[in-house]
């Protein structure tokens, strides 16, 4: 296998069959895009159990993703795509980034519609959300971390300009697109919902990525695991389960480590029973 690229914490290498990717989860767990990180023994089994759990749910449900199959306790075979830099973040809870651009919605308030956005994949501008303009015909990139004003706008995105933007046979990425973007989103999220629900769990919000596979047809890619979502135990104010309980420590002593560990193993055990749904 040749590697493809590699991220903070998977590496894709070549599959074995033109077309194909292997998808490698490490065992490191980062946040403040990347400036907090640490080891964590068994996270990248934990990490591509679940996501072969998750995408296998999506697939017997009718959503399309990039998974084939697992190849050993780190690896799976996917589906080579051509990732769509975007995020596109589901959300039943307001909590999180989302206060910050909404300061006037409580935190925790159920959303009875699902709350979709979608933000731009870019380090130099903190993944700002994307909001389609219809008079400018193009994505209007505002700052993530503050209310959507004029005052936040940090540029305009225009699809034919951004190479990255572009689908395999060439279309460009427009409100069509955006809007296919949103109905994965959607699909995914509600499919997840009710399966952590019928295990008497919440699931909160949703970060998924989409891309284009050979034939330029849009599927669900990348890996859904628990860095994706926030979860919480129970159906309500449960224990926190997810990455942000990571977020959240004050410092990585060994004790702490451990806890996040049995987090992420009892996740990963727990979306086996998806199987069976």
């Amino acid at each position: 296998m040749e590697k493809i690229a590699e991220g903070k914490t998977k590496i894709i290498w070549t599959g074995p069959e033109k077309d194909q990717v292997v998808i490698e989860n490490k065992d490191y767990i980062t946040a403040g895009d990347g400036a907090k990180r640490d080891l964590i023994s068994g996270k990248g089994r934990f990490a591509t159990e679940t996501a072969c759990n998750c995408f296998s749910l999506l697939q017997k449900k009718g959503i399309d993703n990039h998974f084939i199959r697992r190849a050993n306790e780190n690896t799976f075979i996917a589906r080579r795509m051509k990732m769509i830099p975007i995020e596109i973040v589901s959300r039943r809870v307001a909590t999180g980034s989302y206060l910050k651009r909404h300061p006037e919605t409580p935190e925790g308030k159920v959303f009875s519609l699902l709350v979709i956005e979608l933000f731009f994949k870019d380090d130099k501008l903190h993944d700002p959300i994307m909001i389609w303009s219809d008079k400018a015909k193009a994505f209007k990139l505002y700052n993530p971390h503050r209310p959507i004003t004029p005052e936040s706008h940090i540029r305009d995105l225009l699809p034919e300009l951004c190479e990255s933007l572009s689908a395999p046979n060439d279309r460009i990425f427009g409100k069509n697109e955006a809007q296919s973007l949103f109905v994965l989103g959607i699909n995914t999220f509600l499919t997840l919902e009710r399966a952590w629900k019928t295990l008497d769990h919440t699931l909160v919000d949703l970060k998924i990525e989409c891309g284009w596979d050979p034939s330029g047809n849009m599927a669900v890619g990348d890996v859904i695991d628990n860095d994706s979502w926030r979860l919480r135990r129970g159906l309500k104010d449960g224990q926190v389960l997810d990455k942000q309980a990571y977020r959240d420590l004050k410092k990585s002593d060994s004790e702490s480590l451990e806890t996040i560990r049995q987090n992420y193993a009892r996740v990963a055990e727990l979306t086996g029973e998806f199987l069976y749904l």
